[in-house]
């Protein structure tokens, strides 16, 4: 009897990682610092018909320590979203990292997650383009 029980428990400690593993929300593009000293990011492809729609410089000082994080939202555009340039302004390897988590290339908004380096700040510059409504 009590090793049935071991053995549901364990089947369902199992099962439960499982799901979690699979149904976790994950980030739309995530993007790994790398060994690169700046951390531009392109997502998607411009065409010579496309408008700036939306454009943000992200920039926090570094705090000792710690690692910043922030969240970045365009809401909506005004159209539809073509291609998406992350420029990172520290070229000297001191840059942060960056992830889409939502919307992004054809859709109307996008949302960024940044994320510095410990003591380091953040530095940089959102564009994102593509057709108006």
């Amino acid at each position: 009897m009590a090793m049935e029980r071991l053995v549901v428990a364990v089947t369902s400690g199992l099962l439960l990682a499982v799901l979690l593993a699979t149904l976790a929300p994950s980030p739309a593009l995530a993007v790994d610092c790398g060994t690169n000293k700046s951390h531009n990011s392109f997502i998607g492809s411009k065409h010579y018909n496309d408008n700036l729609l939306y454009m943000n410089h992200v920039k926090e000082k570094g705090i000792v320590l710690w690692e910043l994080n922030t969240d970045v939202a365009t809401g909506n555009v005004g159209g539809v979203i073509n291609y998406i340039e992350v420029l990172d302004q520290k070229t000297d390897g001191t840059g942060g990292c960056f992830y889409l988590k939502s919307g992004g290339v054809g859709t109307s908004k996008a949302e960024f997650h940044f994320k510095s380096q410990r003591n380091k700040g953040l530095d940089f510059i959102i564009k994102v383009y593509g057709r108006s409504y």
